[in-house]
């Protein structure tokens, strides 16, 4: 067989042990191919080496130091071919994983909780929120009081005043009552509005149907309020 046609083989064995080194995040390996040469009666020898990926950080000051990180590019082993005179040959750089992470502080907040539905009055006729979802409208009779977020997956709908908890701000909400829950800013209220301005946090807990009997239960005065992620 032509020694070309052996070394391009070779190459394509590598390869594939990339791929499946790769796959199934095994470590640093080695692996040594003998290519023999019947025209000349001579071996070539080369050494694959699997060159391993280093994780890069990287830290973003508006998400919560205890958020979960969240990897942004997978890693991928490159490879190396070492040869028997001692030279080396990069086939395939490594890449590298990244990898984000919070480092703002968790903030919280004492307040006041009410509830709400899309029939109160001087509320929009088709239950939507003030806030744009996804691109679109969001109504509480269509959609429903459930919002699915991209990180933190199904959450309940609050409105809160604008100013100081942007549309897609996420709370964590304990209100001494319910076990304590996750919710997204979606809405807002003139009485939000006029409480942030006297410094009183006020938000209010979204119902799609108003004769739902946990709706009385929802209302305290003594609420916490802890924020993980500042809007969208």
């Amino acid at each position: 067989m032509d020694i070309y046609l052996l070394q391009l083989l070779g190459k394509w064995i590598s390869v594939l042990i990339v791929m499946i080194v790769s796959l199934f995040r095994i470590g640093s390996y080695e692996e040594e191919v003998d290519i023999d040469n019947l025209n000349y009666t001579k071996n070539a020898t080369v050494v694959n080496v699997i060159v391993d990926y280093k994780t890069e950080y990287v830290y973003n000051k508006d998400k919560p130091s205890d958020s979960k990180p969240v990897v942004l590019k997978n890693g991928e082993y490159g490879l190396l071919y070492k040869y028997q005179n001692g030279e080396t040959k990069l086939f395939k750089e490594a890449v590298n994983r990244v990898v984000e992470v919070g480092t703002a502080k968790i903030t919280k907040y004492s307040g006041r909780l009410t509830a709400y539905t899309p029939y109160c009055p001087g509320c929009s006729s088709n239950g939507y929120v003030a806030c744009m979802a996804k691109g679109k409208k969001f109504s509480l009779i269509k959609d429903g009081q459930y919002y699915v977020d991209s990180e933190y997956g199904k959450v309940r709908i609050v409105a809160a005043a604008l100013s100081a908890f942007p549309c897609g701000t996420i709370v964590t909400i304990d209100n001494g009552k319910f076990p304590v829950f996750n919710a997204i800013v979606l809405d807002t209220g003139g009485s939000m509005r006029q409480a942030i301005k006297n410094g009183v946090v006020w938000m209010d807990l979204a119902y799609s149907n108003q004769n739902d009997s946990e709706i009385r239960q929802a209302g305290s005065k003594n609420v916490t309020y802890t924020v993980r992620r500042w809007g969208w």
